[in-house]
């Protein structure tokens, strides 16, 4: 905590203190009251100064709850938004294996329904954790009466924590399995969002619907059951303070009944009010102690799941590097490099070697799953390689500041993705240096990206809003923003993973002679699947089941790679290929 949470928590410990101390003393004006009643003072005159004095404690109190909440709340918010922030902070540091650990919908529960579980026990918890120990001990040093009546107090109070802890425990098994119930809910509705096309297209609705019911009617099972028994602290708590109240009345009265004398029947009857204030005030601050005890349980798993997040490890990890080595800018070379993925029983890629010198463009084809995107990810160093090296710049990736690593990169995914916001906020995504760009910059990558005509064509052109995921943009138009979206960067390299599948023949073509031009200095790495599209590339790989079946240019594996070979006959007329 800051400065000004500290100081607003200890102005909440202060006045906590003050609205337990005054409330306590309301008892005291009790039994002035009583004992004037019982001498017969009548007078409203002198009636009315304790009554006033309790009125004005009760002020008092109420003034100091209304506050020390408010200092509390503050707390809460402050604590629960750092701890946001370190949350969210841990998981955007996530690479694909860290990813692996968690779902994307466990991450979403674990920043929203655990921190809130959180906050809720901050804003709560805490105040019935320091108010009532300090009201209970303060109150039971001010009960003075029959040890009779004590040992009714403590004999309730025993009920109470036994059937308490036998309901506690019953509940607890059921807290981390509603937890984890909620992470498959979110799952599921996330599911259903992301791939609402394929639902539609294929009447899916019945079976999305049966597999959230499923979910939901289990949650629903599960919540019912753990709080079966906490629900039934509620109605027994009243059980017991009322039976207290009537056993402390009930022997205080058989007590007055059988003393001799009209003072120490007064007196005793005095003291028995008084006694039966505090002795209520205090079982109701072990009660409520009780009901934090009982929401612990949610509390810690709910810590533990944001603990666990925060704590994992990063398995990439920064180095010192910011620049490559020597006059080696725009050069990526594998030396043997292999890679299994965690748990996996092959490797994905085994002993690749290639060496691309700036300026080049080298092609990457193969069979579906035979490693083309995973070559991609080790050269931004979303997952490092098992065996060998990777270098950019003549130097060993893993020694790279990670983001003066994909500073260097202007990468288009297989899968287009576009954020909420503009046309413009996109494409100038992670601005190369971290500095924006002009709007004469955007509008130049637009143009090379071929994505400017239809831009122009938007209401509001490059401020046109953009629904979350580009959904209200075509898969043809999303491909070409984020091309755009590369471009803007004016990166060292490019790293294009089958990112011109959606573009029609006319388009790739025209965009890649534009992009030729744009970026000749620019070493460009491209993910392909038409032939006619990288067959002029200066470097041609052959992936199969994660082994190199071939490389160099088209004509020498038309030659000598059967699989270049046969992906190129499969596409294109005989006469095609034999003229290249």
């Amino acid at each position: 905590m800051r400065g000004t949470e500290w100081i607003s928590f200890l102005i909440f410990l202060v006045l906590v203190y003050l609205q337990v101390f005054l409330s306590l003393k309301i008892p005291e004006y009790m039994s002035h009251i009583t004992e004037l009643m019982q001498k017969g003072i009548s007078e409203l005159t002198v009636l009315a100064v304790p009554a006033v004095k309790m009125l004005l404690l009760s002020i008092g109190s109420l003034a100091c709850a209304v506050i020390s909440g408010i200092c509390l709340s503050f707390v809460s918010a402050t604590i629960i938004t750092k701890m946001r922030e370190d949350l969210f902070s841990k998981i955007i540091s996530f690479n694909l294996v860290e990813m692996k650990s968690f779902s994307a919908s466990s991450l979403i529960t674990r920043c929203t329904n655990d921190l809130e579980q959180v906050r809720l026990f901050i804003s709560v918890g805490v105040q019935a954790i320091i108010q009532c120990p300090l009201t209970l001990i303060m109150a039971v040093s001010k009960m003075r009466g029959n040890a009779v009546w004590m040992g009714a107090v403590i004999a309730m109070a025993a009920i109470l924590l036994i059937v308490t802890a036998i309901l506690f425990s019953l509940s607890l098994s059921k807290t981390k399995k509603v937890q984890r119930l909620i992470d498959d809910a979110n799952r599921i509705m996330k599911e259903h969002l992301s791939g609402m096309r394929v639902v539609h297209a294929y009447n899916g609705y019945q079976y999305q619907r049966s597999q959230f019911d499923k979910t939901n009617s289990e949650l629903m099972r599960t919540n019912i059951s753990a709080t079966r028994y906490t629900g039934a602290l509620a109605p027994f708590f009243s059980m017991c303070v009322n039976s207290l109240t009537l056993i402390i009345y009930i022997l205080g009265s058989y007590m007055i009944y059988t003393m001799d004398g009209v003072l120490v029947r007064q007196a005793l009857f005095s003291d028995m009010v008084v006694f039966a204030s505090y002795a209520l005030q205090a079982f109701n601050a072990f009660a409520m102690i009780i009901v934090v005890l009982i929401a612990m349980p949610r509390l810690i798993i709910s810590l533990r799941r944001i603990i666990e997040v925060i704590d994992t490890e990063n398995e990439i990890k920064d180095g010192p590097a910011t620049a490559g080595c020597g006059d080696t800018f725009g050069t990526i070379e594998f030396q043997n490099v292999s890679f299994r993925y965690p748990d996996a029983s092959a490797d994905s890629l085994s002993d690749i070697s290639f060496s691309l010198r700036r300026g080049e463009t080298m092609a990457i084809i193969g069979p579906t799953g035979s490693g083309k995107t995973t070559l991609l990810n080790l050269i931004m160093r979303f997952y490092d390689a098992t065996d060998g090296t990777v270098y950019v710049d003549g130097r060993d990736v893993r020694d790279y500041n990670l983001w003066a690593l994909r500073d260097k990169i202007g990468y288009v995914p297989q899968k287009s993705f576009l954020f909420a916001g503009t046309i413009r906020t996109n494409i100038d995504y992670g601005a190369k240096g971290g500095l924006a760009s002009t709007i004469g910059e955007i509008k130049k990558a637009a143009e090379v990206g071929q994505s400017r005509e239809f831009i122009e064509q938007k209401e509001g052109k490059f401020d046109a809003r953009v629904e979350e995921g580009g959904s209200n943009f075509s898969g043809g138009q999303r491909q070409r923003l984020t091309i755009s979206r590369a471009i803007c960067r004016n990166p060292e390299f490019y790293l294009f993973d089958d990112s011109f599948s959606a573009l029609d023949f006319k388009t790739d073509s025209v965009l890649r002679n534009k992009l030729k031009e744009y970026a000749k200095y620019a070493t460009q790495v491209i993910v392909g699947q038409r032939i006619g599209s990288i067959m002029n590339a200066d470097l041609i790989l052959v992936l199969d089941k994660g082994r190199l079946a071939g490389k160099g240019k088209h004509e020498e594996l038309m030659e000598n790679c059967s699989v270049y070979r046969e992906i190129a006959l499969s596409q294109l007329l005989s006469e095609e290929v034999a003229n290249g």
